[in-house]
């Protein structure tokens, strides 16, 4: 099915759908199950936030789940009953109907579950026994209780504030962005000559480029992780040629001849003009530059995963 052809299907069976979170939900005596259209791993995905009342009731429950899995094989992913919900997953076929079919058996299913008595409902993140809104927490829909959503709110508040109230010097950030790149560049070259292991050095580059801006410019955002990949690409590049000039020297001052900067760098001006040396000289260059894009990405991640969830009003 389709993501609209899934919304009009599951909305006659007497679910909702929200469209931020691709996730229908059915509210029954307190029970609220999550059907998720998972398109890209094609896929529908049920939830329930439950907790079963006792040991010979959580046998016949997962009795019910294991019949059910038997019978619908060929299309069931998963079924799991586990100390706080229940699971199952459904294959996403080309036949609109025949997922149609499936869904409605395990809408049933749960319908049956709800009514045994077996099952009390729960809050996803307390796993008490509570009563429970239904939340879009970030791009989750979710089952949540007062007090756990009250708790929710007021980090949200907090960490919202602590981003939004943040000003940011940007003149100072690039100071403070240089001057940790070029720290990171003389570690560079004193490792060159020290380890085999060349260009993945750029790493304390990079870092200490993003810790120089934050610490100076007070505030990083995407445009200053630019600035300091920037920064950062071209103090490598610089650190990896006073490396190999320091290198030069220092064989020069072993074979008896001093300390003699001005004769390698004259050396290694007129050996990058060697196909071979320049390859080399490239290919270190090339996986530093990838070491500090794969730095950036994490960056990126960190800040998209620790920036404040926003929460739904209760979708009841």
């Amino acid at each position: 099915m389709t993501e609209s052809e899934f919304q009009e299907f599951i909305i006659t069976l007497g679910y909702r759908y929200n469209e931020k979170s691709k996730a229908a939900f059915n509210t029954f005596e307190g029970f609220h199950s999550v059907i998720v259209f998972r398109e890209a791993e094609n896929r529908y995905s049920l939830r329930l936030e439950c907790a079963v009342k006792s040991a010979e009731d959580g046998q016949k429950v997962l009795g019910d789940i294991r019949a059910f899995h038997e019978e619908h094989k060929n299309y069931v992913i998963k079924t799991a009953l586990k100390r706080r919900c229940i699971e199952v997953e459904l294959k996403m076929t080309i036949d609109s109907e025949l997922d149609k079919e499936q869904i409605r058996a395990l809408v049933h299913l749960m319908t049956v579950l709800f009514k045994s008595g077996r099952l009390a409902p729960t809050c996803r993140v307390c796993a008490r026994q509570r009563k429970t809104g239904v939340y879009v927490i970030g791009k989750e829909l979710m089952p949540v209780c007062d007090a756990c959503i009250a708790r929710k709110r007021r980090l949200y508040e907090r960490r919202r504030d602590m981003f939004d109230k943040k000003t940011q010097n940007m003149a100072g950030g690039i100071v403070g962005a240089v001057f940790g790149a070029l720290l990171g560049g003389m570690i560079n070259v004193l490792l060159y000559q020290i380890f085999p292991v060349r260009g993945i050095w750029s790493v304390f580059v990079v870092v200490l480029s993003f810790c120089g801006f934050v610490v100076t410019g007070r505030r990083a955002t995407r445009k200053s992780a630019v600035i300091c990949e920037i920064i950062s690409a071209l103090v490598f590049i610089l650190s990896e040629y006073a490396a190999m000039i320091m290198e030069t020297a220092i064989m020069i001052e072993r074979e008896g001849g001093g300390i003699a900067v001005t004769e390698a760098a004259d050396i290694i001006n007129s050996g990058l003009g060697d196909m071979s040396m320049l390859m080399s000289g490239l290919t270190e260059v090339l996986v530093g530059l990838v070491v500090m894009a794969a730095v950036g990405g994490i960056y990126l991640l960190k800040r998209a995963l620790t920036r404040p969830t926003k929460i739904s009003k209760n979708l009841l």
